[in-house]
């Protein structure tokens, strides 16, 4: 835990807002509404109760709730408890902190609790969510997509729900990977959600962020969940749904993704599988793209025409036109599979007859290397150089 105060200052708004929002009746849009009319939030909380009736056509009770809002005792005590919360932020919608990707969904939080290393959102983010009881392969394929994305895109944030199953792996293998993870609660951040998460939730605090819209001392029930997903979604680029049964929340935030225009992928799975039912759900509806590597996902929110220097291998140019990688850069197995393609040889059961190397090792590597731009397929287990190489051993 970061162990500086980072409270808002007395003239912050975003104290005015968290008054705000903890009245039952008024959200964001009624909020912002009534600020474009009166100028500023502090001026909407000076508004006269007769004056809100009035002129706005706000009920009675509402308008008294308003102007009483920074005097109430939830105020004054959640006010209290951040102030002895060490490195908490308390962001609201005009603070400069506020990430951006959330001011353009349609019902943005009122107030944002941040904690951790990270202190903004402003590199990419990609949501990965998924069922809580995973199987084995959700958990491989959220590693290996998650991995690959590392070496592409290394200053990706991964944000999820921090729930078991998906989310969990999630946040690892972000970890793992050396990119920041940001987890979203469903509850305040005084009660992390699963108590077994407490230990990740510590190390995402070291590398990442925990996030919540919810007072410190609330409960992660049943019904802030749907609320916690709209932010998932909204905090991120796109949505990656990589297993999910067919009444799996991921579906929600993936619906939520939908709605707020961003991308959603989905990775398929076994067509009897029950854990890959809403998964394969979304791909047929046509709501999610189908995904099978972090290639697929990177090219559709078209990231290679920015990030090609973050390719894994150095590609280096000559004199002559032709790309040389160097050796050094390349593992045996990679550097046997370039000798052969660099032979021409390209149909996969050739590869395996000429270099001896074990069916699946091979797959991987091919994966690997197709990932990296080296390397294409073309179909029909059919694969070729994708640029001109030079291996050199300088």
């Amino acid at each position: 835990m970061t162990a500086n105060v980072l409270q808002p200052s007395k003239s912050d708004p975003a104290w005015s807002w968290l008054a705000l929002s903890l009245i039952s009746g008024i959200g964001y849009k009624k909020i912002r509404a009534l600020i474009k009319q009166l100028g500023s939030v502090e001026e909407l909380l000076k508004t006269s109760p007769q004056i809100l009736v009035e002129q706005f056509q706000l009920s009675e009770k509402l308008a008294g709730l308003i102007t009483k809002a920074a005097k109430t005792q939830s105020f004054l005590i959640e006010k209290r408890i951040i102030g002895k919360t060490p490195g908490i932020r308390l962001l609201c919608p005009d603070s400069s902190g506020y990430p951006l990707s959330l001011q353009q969904i349609s019902t943005p939080p009122t107030v944002l609790y941040w904690q951790g290393e990270l202190q903004d959102a402003e590199n990419p983010c990609l949501a990965f969510v998924g069922s809580r009881g995973c199987t084995a392969y959700g958990k491989q394929q959220t590693r290996r997509l998650i991995k690959e994305l590392a070496q592409y895109v290394p200053e990706m944030i991964i944000v999820s729900g921090l729930a078991k199953g998906i989310d969990t792996v999630a946040h690892e293998a972000a970890l793992e990977s050396g990119l920041k993870t940001i987890a979203v609660l469903a509850g305040g951040l005084q009660h992390i959600y699963p108590p077994e998460n407490k230990r990740l939730a510590a190390e995402i605090l070291k590398n990442g962020a925990l996030v919540s819209e919810f007072p410190l001392g609330v409960k992660p029930l049943a019904r802030n969940f749907p609320i916690r997903n709209r932010v998932i979604s909204g905090l991120s680029m796109g949505t990656v749904v990589t297993e999910a049964r067919k009444k799996s929340g991921a579906k929600i935030t993936a619906a939520f993704a939908l709605e707020q225009n961003r991308e959603v992928f989905a990775l398929p799975g076994r067509v009897d599988s029950a854990a890959s039912s809403g998964t394969n759900s979304l791909i047929a509806r046509q709501h999610a793209k189908l995904v099978i590597s972090a290639k697929d996902i990177l090219e559709e929110l078209s990231f290679f025409s920015t990030s090609t220097a973050q390719l894994p291998y150095l590609l280096h140019g000559s004199e002559s036109g032709l790309k040389k990688i160097n050796p050094d850069d390349l593992d045996e197995v990679q550097s046997k599979i370039l000798v052969a393609l660099n032979d021409g040889i390209e149909e996969i059961d050739a590869i395996h007859a000429q270099t001896d190397i074990e069916m699946n090792i091979l797959l991987a590597a091919l994966l690997e290397l197709e990932l990296t731009g080296i390397v294409e397929y073309i179909g029909g287990q059919i694969y070729r150089l994708a640029v001109e190489l030079d291996l050199y051993t300088n």
